[in-house]
């Protein structure tokens, strides 16, 4: 596992970009791109700052073959690089219009995260020619390592995602529907 700096941002970007373009499902990443012939521009600045509030307010790690990454956030608190960084967002990938909307799905997403401290299991992406063949399960689990005396936070749309985490100790505590998708949250208790 290779702690990411700058210098990696090019290949999570790929990973990511990878990962989660040909994923037309519902979910939170096609909840929050506005939908027009744009998308992989879209999908591509979403993911540069997902990467940049990573950076900044927690940890990104890479597989050692560079195949797969994990964000985690620890804390965001205010700053005029993050409202400049949000601001950018909504131009290049949510569009004016859906901001009523993404601001309905913060405020969700707020009032379900855990009360007590954690970290949260922010993005993880595979490649998606080598999705499937281990690189997840053995990165998330060196990442896992690493916070063992941490609750860890999750959320995700899918059943075969919930299987994974479910896999790794992670129980859910609360679903919802409310954004027209499915939403469940999950965490994963201290172990160490």
């Amino acid at each position: 596992m290779i702690e990411v700096t700058q210098k990696e941002k090019n290949v999570i970007l790929e990973i990511l970009h990878s990962a989660f373009y040909d994923v037309l499902i519902p979910n939170s990443i096609n909840f929050t791109i506005k939908k027009d012939t744009k998308r992989y521009e879209r999908l591509m600045a979403l993911m540069d700052y997902q990467f940049k509030m990573a950076m900044k307010y927690g940890e990104i790690f890479l597989s050692d073959d560079k195949n797969g990454c994990v964000l985690y956030i620890n804390k965001i608190y205010p700053s005029i690089q993050k409202v400049y960084w949000e601001t950018e967002l909504l131009l290049k990938c949510i569009g004016v219009q859906n901001i009523f909307k993404i601001l309905k799905r913060e405020k969700l997403l707020m009032t379900s995260h855990p009360k007590e401290p954690f970290k949260h299991l922010w993005l993880m992406g595979i490649r998606k020619e080598y999705q499937g063949k281990g690189i997840g399960s053995k990165l998330l689990k060196e990442t896992l390592n690493r916070y063992q005396g941490d609750v860890i936070y999750v959320e995700t749309t899918t059943p075969q995602n919930i299987k994974f985490y479910t896999r790794l100790g992670f129980t859910i505590f609360h679903e919802t529907n409310e954004l027209n998708y499915p939403l469940f949250f999950l965490k994963l208790r201290p172990y160490g």
